[in-house]
C-alpha cells in the first residue's frame, strides 16, 4: 500500500472521529452555547478578558513552540547518552 493510500485512510478515519466524537461530547456535556466563557463571567481587565477568536490561533502557537528550546536539548541529551 502506498504511503499516500495510507495518509489518506489516516485523514478520513480522523476527519469522520472528529465529526462524531464532537457531537457525542455536546450530547454528554449537555453544552449551552447561550452560555458566556470564562473569560466573560470573570472579566477582571488583567487576567481574565474576552478575546476575537482570530487572536487566539497565535496565542495557542507561541505556547506550544515555546516548549521548543527547553524540550530540544533535553530530548538531544536523551537521545545522544549526553546525561549527567
Amino acid at each position: 500500500m502506498s504511503m499516500l493510500a495510507v495518509v489518506g485512510a489516516c485523514a478520513v478515519v480522523l476527519l469522520i472521529a472528529y465529526r462524531v466524537y464532537g457531537r457525542v461530547l455536546a450530547r454528554l456535556l449537555v453544552l449551552d452555547p447561550s452560555r458566556p466563557t470564562p473569560a466573560v463571567e470573570m472579566a477582571d481587565g488583567v487576567d481574565y478578558e474576552p478575546i476575537e477568536p482570530k487572536f487566539l490561533i497565535s496565542q495557542h502557537f507561541s505556547a506550544i513552540a515555546a516548549a521548543g528550546p527547553i524540550v530540544g536539548p533535553i530530548l538531544a541529551g536523551i537521545y545522544f547518552g549526553w546525561l549527567p
